[in-house]
């Protein structure tokens, strides 16, 4: 019986030791590779953003989209702006 047991714990033991080992290669290999990734510096061309409109509104829906809101909200309401969602 005492030695079931001293197996087991035996057992326990290197399971553990080598399961903390592993990790513990797996984690200074995410470092280094990290590390290694971050001192190579590679030429990177930003490109300003600029807001391309491709879609542009014809003046007679706009026109529709005012006379809609202005009837709907009885002359109070304003449209300050239009997006397709």
């Amino acid at each position: 019986m005492e030695s079931n047991l001293s197996n087991a714990l035996l057992l326990l033991l290197i399971g553990m030791s080598t399961v903390f080992v592993i990790l513990f290669i797996i984690v200074m290999g995410g470092n280094f590779l990290i590390r290694l990734v971050n001192k190579v510096d590679l030429d990177v061309h930003e490109v300003p953003f600029t807001k391309i409109k491709t879609e542009i509104l014809s003046p007679s829906s706009e026109a529709a989209i005012h006379a809609v809101v202005n009837v709907l909200t009885q002359g109070k309401g304003k449209v300050e702006n239009i997006e397709k969602i």
